[in-house]
């Protein structure tokens, strides 16, 4: 009895914030390879959605090195310039990040469309 009371606790707990439920399977809906970026130092993953033009950028471990931007960039406009740069990688120069949101902690889902 105490394993189905937990069992339901926990699932009350995962429904009980819809969005992050709403998240986890918006993440289920991309490629499970992912390509690793690397960006001033620091390493990324980057996943194509199976079907739709975007991408999920996540950080791959804190560097023990310290990051050679300039100007310290904030973590999303990290994971935008590493969408940029794998869409440039794989030939999409004239592909532009049109949006972006947060999916889950350190992981980031970025919109694009591409001149055709």
């Amino acid at each position: 009895m105490r394993i189905i009371f937990l069992i339901g606790f926990i699932a009350a707990l995962n429904l009980g914030g819809c969005s992050s439920t709403l998240e986890w399977a918006r993440m289920n809906t991309y490629n499970f390879e992912a390509q690793r970026v690397e960006l001033e130092g620091e390493k990324f993953d980057v996943y194509r959605h199976k079907t739709d033009k975007s991408l999920m950028v996540s950080p791959v471990a804190a560097s023990p090195a310290p990051p050679k931007f300039v100007t310290p960039l904030m973590l999303d406009e990290k994971l935008r310039s590493t969408a940029r740069r794998y869409l440039e990688n794989q030939g999409g120069r004239d592909c532009v990040i049109t949006e972006g949101r947060p999916l889950r902690n350190q992981v980031y889902e970025f919109w694009y469309q591409c001149a055709q």
